[in-house]
This record gives structure tokens, sequence and C-alpha cells, in this order.
């Protein structure tokens, strides 16, 4: 945050055809693919024995940025969904189980606990329309698509609304974005040259 907060006050968003490539790195609220992947089902885990406690969801981003023109840039996003959990393994009733399927005693201590990370690559291509451009902030709207290699092929990402503010080569990034990138919200800088 103290990246964006330094670029603020900067001047100079004009285009400029020889700095039409920058690199961008950011991250944000997981992304929402992140809670649909992960760890399969409750109800496959409790039946089996198994408890998932969730430590840290977190996706970083490293983007380049291509400025097609005064009001369009293209977009290329390589991303790192990342989840870090433990895993609680709970032995079996020693007598018959209760009036219960479940044959598992979750108030027992766990007999094994694991640490794990997830990890979800994907890869995203939008295209940014710039809407509002003053000397020292630039608004804009973006959609496109996602690879996602683990699950689902292919998923949309759109941004209703964008702001990059910044000097002539440093800038910051701030969105609400619903992407493999982030889901709400996302900040980050760049690097223009």
């Amino acid at each position: 945050m103290g990246v964006l907060l330094l670029c603020l006050p900067a001047a100079g968003q004009h285009f400029d055809p020889a700095h039409r490539h920058a690199i961008e790195i950011s991250s944000g609220f997981p992304p929402i693919h992140t809670f649909l992947l992960g760890g399969g089902s409750s109800y496959y885990r409790m039946m089996s024995g198994i408890r998932q406690e969730d430590h840290l969801r977190i996706g970083i981003n490293i983007g380049y940025t291509y400025s097609i023109n005064e009001k369009w840039d293209f977009n290329f996003v390589f991303n790192l969904a990342q989840r870090y959990y433990t895993t609680s393994y709970y032995p079996e009733y020693d007598d018959s189980a209760p009036e219960s399927e479940i044959k598992y005693d979750f108030k027992a201590e766990p007999k094994e606990v694991k640490n794990g990370v997830d990890l979800w690559p994907s890869y995203m291509a939008d295209f940014r329309w710039k809407w509002y451009r003053s000397d020292s902030v630039r608004l804009y709207t973006s959609f496109g698509l996602s690879y996602l290699p683990m699950r689902w092929p292919i998923f949309p990402n759109i941004t209703p609304i964008g702001i990059n503010f910044g000097r002539n080569h440093f800038y910051g990034v701030a969105e609400m974005s619903f992407s493999t990138a982030a889901t709400f919200i996302l900040a980050g800088a760049g690097y223009r040259f």
C-alpha cells in the first residue's frame, strides 16, 4: 500500500509510444476458484475421518501490459493462487458407533496431522479500455478470459473499474476485479518502459 500512496501525487499519464510496455505485480483477496477447488467436499472428508483448517489463501500476479493506443491496453497475467492448510486425521470410535453414519471420533486427539499447500496456476489475457485520463490518474474497465489448467479450462474475468496512477515509469494499480487474479479487491504496482 505504501507504494500506491507514494505514486498518488505524481504526474504523467499521457500516452507515450516510446513507453508502450509495462510490468505489474499485484495481489488481492483470494481468487474464487481457490474456494471452489480446495480440499474436496466437506461430506467426503467427514466420512473419511478428515478435518481441514485453512490458514492462508493468497494469489500473486505478475503481468505484462502492452499499450495499443490512447484508449486500449492488452494485458497478459500469470497468477499463482495458493492455499495453506492443516489436515487432521481422526481415529474411528473404539466401541460401536453412536446412532450416526459417522464412524470417526472428531472429539478425540487426531492420530495424524499434516500441513499442506495447494497451488493453482492460471493465465489471464484481457483488454483494458481506458475511459478516463488526467495528468496523474487513469480509470479503466477490463474484460477477458483466463486459462485454469487444474479444473475449468476457460474462466471469464472482468474488472468493472480499475485505477492506474503515478509517474511516467512507476505507477500504482487498484482494481475491483472478478477473475483468477483476485476476487473483488486487487492492488499492486507497475513499471512502464
